[in-house]
């Protein structure tokens, strides 16, 4: 009976060993999950991201998406929860004064998005130039050789205005460039009378464009660089001796007075986020052939680690 009793004893002892052992196991991986877990929560450091979930404003003009997108996957890189809102340019700064936007990366200034601008101009804040030297213009196929100016156009020359019904294919009624058209160009080159401004999208007029160089048929748009079409074909901005486009702007990343301090991580990124022209155009380029905005950012990225790692410095 008592040998019969301590072996019982002894089983006893070993399995309370045995579910000790288990136990210990299991809080040890516990350990482990939450230590990786909080490794995971962590991956950036002492980096200060502040707010992470970030509104990005763009109108549906590429060349301003393409960098949107790019910016997006950047945010997101370091841990930001990153949305884009796409609208017309108006309610893109309205957004940006009223903090449905937080930031914008296509603020064209001084001069095309200058009425927008004005209207709230103390509740935003220029973070960088995002690209500098970027101009508006008419522009024609290389093959009209006889029109170079927009003179030109004013002096009907070899019957321009006939050939195209008095017709300058234009983009969005409420875009800049079109403001700038209605308010300057036309009446400062007295094209009022004769000629009409066509209202259209970015998508409408550079397939207009396209459709015509097929066919070699005379065609006068209202252009902006960068643009996937410089790629594409052989063009020419159309010379304005009078200046009524204005100086070229610069494109800067804005935002509303508190997003640095929201979101500082964010804020430094813009601040380190610059790209020049022929890198925009081939995003665009890309997102004509097929790619959407998102896909054709990554790839840019994927292709360029270079600018990735500056555009990230000090942020991983």
């Amino acid at each position: 009976m008592w040998k019969t009793s301590r072996l019982i004893g002894s089983i006893a002892i070993i399995f309370t060993m045995i579910i000790l052992a288990a136990c210990g196991g299991n809080n040890d991986n516990e350990g482990n999950n939450n230590a990786a877990n909080e490794q995971n929560n962590n991956n950036n450091g002492d980096l200060d991201l502040g707010e992470t979930n970030i509104a990005l404003g763009t109108d549906d003009y590429v060349s301003n998406t393409s960098n949107t997108y790019v910016a997006k996957l950047l945010l997101e890189d370091i841990g930001y929860d990153v949305d884009i809102n796409q609208t017309d340019v108006g309610v893109e700064y309205q957004g940006l004064a009223d903090g449905t936007n937080d930031a914008i990366v296509g603020a064209w200034l001084p001069t095309t998005h200058k009425s927008y601008w004005e209207k709230d101009e103390d509740k935003f804040e220029k973070i960088n130039t995002v690209t500098e030297d970027v101009k508006l213009s008419l522009t024609v196929p290389e093959y009209m050789e006889d029109i170079n100016s927009i003179e030109d156009l004013r002096d009907n020359t070899n019957n321009i205005g006939e050939d195209l019904d008095w017709e300058i294919t234009g983009i969005s009624p409420g875009a800049g460039e079109m403001e700038i058209m209605e308010n300057e160009v036309m009446p400062g080159y007295d094209l009022e009378d004769d000629w009409e401004l066509i209202e259209s999208s970015g998508a409408a007029m550079a397939s207009a464009l396209g459709d015509a160089i097929e066919e070699e048929r005379p065609i006068v748009v209202t252009l902006w660089e960068p643009h996937w079409t410089y790629n594409e074909y052989d063009l020419k901005k159309l010379d304005d001796p009078d200046e009524r486009f204005g100086e070229p702007d610069d494109v800067f990343s804005v935002a509303g007075n508190d997003f640095e301090e929201n979101s500082p991580a964010a804020y430094q990124l813009l601040e380190n986020f610059s790209i020049e022209q022929e890198d925009t155009q081939e995003i665009m380029s890309d997102i004509e052939g097929g790619m959407d905005e998102e896909e054709a950012a990554q790839k840019f990225l994927d292709e360029n680690e270079d600018l990735k790692e500056e555009w990230l410095e000090g942020l991983e």
